[in-house]
């Protein structure tokens, strides 16, 4: 699920698109709401069909997210613990994880004391 976002946002970006849209699944909204506040989109928009249309950011014509990756895959979870998460530098880009208190970045995981699974990656 998360893969099919991932995958519709960045071919948007390497496309130009203005905004992309596809259908709400489970925890989409949580992901590009993390994704907003990051300013890597300008926003979202849900429909009543449940379909979502993301708008994506640009920054004198180029992308202002360059790279979005999904890193945990359901063969091979990757898991942090809270001091593997303290030692990532912050210049290393957005990483949305999935935390017993919720989906969350990184940086709120360190401030809030958790650990988890690292989801996606963006930059």
């Amino acid at each position: 699920m998360l893969a099919k976002i991932i995958n519709r946002l960045r071919n948007g970006y390497m496309g130009y698109h203005l905004g992309v849209s596809f259908k709400e699944v489970r925890f989409c909204t949580k992901v590009l709401d993390l994704l907003w506040k990051e300013n890597l989109i300008r926003g979202y928009t849900k429909t009543n069909d449940g379909i979502i249309t993301v708008l994506l950011r640009y920054y004198e014509g180029s992308p202002i997210c360059s790279r979005l990756i999904v890193l945990s895959r359901p063969r091979d979870r990757l898991y942090l613990s809270l001091l593997d998460l303290s030692r990532v530098s912050d210049d290393f880009g957005v990483l949305i994880m999935s935390t017993p208190r919720g989906i969350m970045t990184a940086e709120d995981a360190v401030r809030k004391g958790e650990g988890g699974e690292i989801l996606a990656y963006a930059a």
